[in-house]
């Protein structure tokens, strides 16, 4: 019986295989057929995949007026918090595709964590030590180094960026070799400061209409988007959908932006000619080793970024896990376009790695002088070298990245020959990267320079004012974190809570000029200008040059109308840094005010050539050149300004002012009647109601006062009075 059995399931089993053999047959013939149909029916799909070429098919020249390059890059951006990186609550589909279609590198390193100084890198391609801007504000790029704008822009390409922060102001040198940089974030603003930003959206949509006019001519833009840094802030829908990680929101956001930029180039069709790079500045710590935000420290949740290449028939799809720097990006940009690095560039191209003809890591210096010029404890250095990871600190600190990628355990201790060998290496590494080093001059003579950065905190590296050692920044992880308290009792209005912390930050680090200065602010914000000043004078003895603290201290000079003291402060941060835009701007407002129109114009036209785009200022400026009997000049700035700004309408008041200056009343006439039309309200208003007592229309003056009085705001305390004793003297007349 059994073998009965057997012999039906072998049976069974032929019939089967027989049966299988037929249809996979059937099915090899369907497949053959169905790809030679494809071939006509959807050639774009497959010639899609076939014509994108390998990088050894690549052009050594960029064809003229067929390519561009787009640089965007995404501020306080973690490599390991992005969806193609194998983070699962991460929303970056654009992202994804990129890294997925183009060049993607895994381990990509900035050479510092700051926002500043990591964008000069990338876009001189060299280490801060060799640019010299170690730090967020008080620092210039030099003009003598080549930018990578000015090598496009060389080469015949239209330059344009896009900013999103103060960080990356045009002041700060990185506008060289753009034939156009937008950096106004808002209208009205007078003084940037750190707090100085806006959304990818809106800088998306300044984007949008620059390539509208000038998408037909090859281009290199540099796109900067900010959303991700302190505060987390996302906008809705990603504020609800990532009500319990706000930074994941703000990189899901910055997401969609992006998606939106690959729109505007496909409906432009420069989607397949243009060069995508995508780039981090630097990452962000989220409470590991209790760091809040970046710089403080050096580990590689703030210094590794995401880093891609994208180019449809031009780069292929790889992924890369070779160790490579932002210092790389210029050259390689400048390879794939055919063109030769400035001798200056100390980062490669990254082409062989794209062939594959190359893999080995690339070593890194990193830096951070944060915790120095911004608390008073000891900068950070370190290389990072094969597997290993130094970080000179007070106490060193070794890790082994291959054994340890979280950089959990410091084996300095146990691996002490290693830890000597990358020292030395440290030092030769630093002494190469660092010669010929370029800085531009904030004062005249260098001895007067260094004299002045060992005392003041004024830019650049310094010695500490204080004899004593500098303390590690692991050791004041808690004062650090006190000062983050303090700022969060500032940000929310709890001003007495604030003093009391940050008193005890100024307390506990004596040595850092910015402790006395965010004391001194909550103190203005409660009214106490006084003891703001006198916190700030007694910083000056202490720190006797330091532009943080001088720069405060006028503009509360100026809060309490100290006018004289404000002068000769705004002076003194002059003699250290001609180009300081706050000094310059307040010096021009602080001499109107005591009507020194002559030297106030010429404070603000050293300020316009830092700032040419500030609203406010072209105005001051126009009326200084008015009261200054410069009407021509006046009126074509008001011109100017009236083409740029024509929803303004206090600059149609100031043009009728200057009308009615020069004797041109019937002008005036014309210009208020045009600003009481096109903007009811009371500023028009009242303006119009005073012109016609002047030129003698009472009863049409009588009607403008009421309807200013019905629409001013009650605060608006000074012109109302003004306005009702007016109107009933001119009733009075009337009757």
């Amino acid at each position: 019986m059994s073998q009965i059995i057997l012999k039906i399931k072998g049976e069974k089993i032929s019939f089967f295989r027989r049966i299988l053999k037929v249809n996979f047959i059937l099915n090899f013939i369907f497949c053959l057929y169905f790809f030679h149909c494809s071939l006509f029916l959807c050639p774009p799909i497959f010639s899609a995949i076939e014509t994108k070429p390998s990088i050894e098919t690549m052009p050594k020249t960029a064809e003229k007026g067929n390519q561009n390059v787009l640089l965007i890059t995404l501020d306080t951006t973690r490599a390991d918090r992005l969806g193609y990186s194998g983070y699962a609550r991460a929303r970056t589909p654009n992202l994804d595709y990129l890294a997925r279609e183009g060049v993607c590198f895994y381990n990509a390193y900035s050479p510092v964590p700051l926002t500043l100084p990591s964008h000069c890198s990338i876009m001189t391609g060299t280490y801060p030590i060799f640019h010299q801007v170690r730090n967020n504000g008080f620092y210039y790029l030099s003009p003598e180094l080549i930018t990578l704008a000015e090598i496009m822009k060389e080469k015949g390409f239209t330059t344009a960026a896009f900013v999103s922060s103060f960080t990356v102001d045009s002041r700060f040198g990185l506008d060289q070799g753009f034939d156009y940089y937008e950096d106004k974030f808002q209208e009205d603003e007078i003084l940037k400061n750190f707090r100085s930003e806006r959304r990818a959206d809106e800088t998306f949509t300044r984007f949008l209409t620059w390539l509208d006019k000038n998408h037909n001519s090859p281009f290199f833009v540099w796109l900067h988007f900010y959303d991700p840094h302190l505060p987390y802030d996302p906008p809705s829908p990603f504020k609800e959908e990532f009500e319990k990680n706000p930074y994941d929101g703000e990189i899901a956001f910055v997401d969609f932006i992006l998606g939106q930029v690959i729109d505007s180039l496909k409906n432009k069709n420069l989607y397949d000619n243009t060069l995508i790079v995508i780039a981090g500045d630097h990452g962000e710590a989220l409470g590991e080793r209790k760091e809040i935000d970046h710089g403080l420290f050096l580990y590689d949740n703030s210094l590794k970024v995401p880093l891609i290449f994208f180019c449809p028939r031009m780069l292929p799809s790889k992924k890369i896990y070779s160790r490579v720097r932002l210092i790389d990006i210029m050259p390689t940009i400048l390879d794939l376009m055919g063109i030769t690095s400035p001798k200056q560039v100390q980062g490669i191209s990254l082409r062989p790695y794209i062939s594959g003809r190359k893999k080995e890591d690339l070593d890194c210096y990193i830096e951070t002088v944060y915790p120095l010029e911004n608390f008073g404890w000891a900068p950070l250095e370190g290389l990072i070298n094969k597997q290993w990871k130094l970080i000179l600190a007070p106490k060193p600190e070794l890790y082994d990245l291959k054994q340890d990628p979280e950089e959990l355990e410091n084996v300095g201790a146990e691996k002490k020959e290693i830890l000597a060998e990358l020292i030395r290496k440290l030092d030769e590494y630093k002494a190469q990267i660092s010669a010929r080093a370029k800085a531009r001059p904030k004062i005249p003579g260098l001895k007067e320079m260094e004299k002045l950065k060992s005392l003041g905190y004024i830019g650049g590296p310094h010695e500490h004012e204080s004899s004593k050692p500098l303390a590690d920044p692991k050791d004041k992880i808690d004062d650090y974190l006190l000062y983050f308290r303090a700022n969060l009792m500032e940000t929310q209005g709890n001003y007495e809570r604030a003093v009391e912390y940050y008193r005890q930050v100024l307390n506990l680090n004596p040595d850092s000029p910015w402790n006395y200065v965010n004391l001194g602010f909550v103190f203005v914000k409660m009214n106490r200008v006084k003891e703001a000043i006198s916190l700030l004078e007694q910083a000056r003895e202490r720190f006797p040059h330091s532009i943080v603290i001088l720069s405060r201290l006028m503009s509360f000079y100026l809060r309490d109308e100290r006018w004289e003291e404000a002068l000769a402060t705004g002076q003194a941060i002059l003699n250290i840094d001609p180009y300081y835009f706050d000094a310059l701007f307040l010096m021009g407002s602080t001499l109107a005010k005591l009507g020194h129109w002559q030297a106030a114009k010429d404070f603000y036209e050293r300020a316009l050539k830092i700032e040419p785009e500030n609203k406010v200022l072209r105005q001051r400026y126009a009326y200084s050149l008015m009261a200054s009997g410069e009407y021509e000049a006046a009126k074509q700035a008001y011109d100017n300004l009236w083409k740029d700004f024509p929803r303004d309408h206090s600059i149609l008041l100031d043009l009728a002012l200057l009308y009615k200056t020069t004797g041109k009343y019937d002008e005036a006439t014309k210009i208020l009647e045009r600003a009481v039309k096109d903007f009811p309200g009371a500023d028009t208003y009242y303006a119009y109601a005073l012109h016609l007592i002047e030129v003698k229309r009472n009863k049409e003056a009588i009607n403008y006062l009421k309807k200013f009085l019905e629409s001013a705001p009650a605060e608006d305390k000074s012109r109302r009075t003004q306005a009702s004793a007016l109107l009933q003297e001119l009733l009075k007349e009337i009757k």
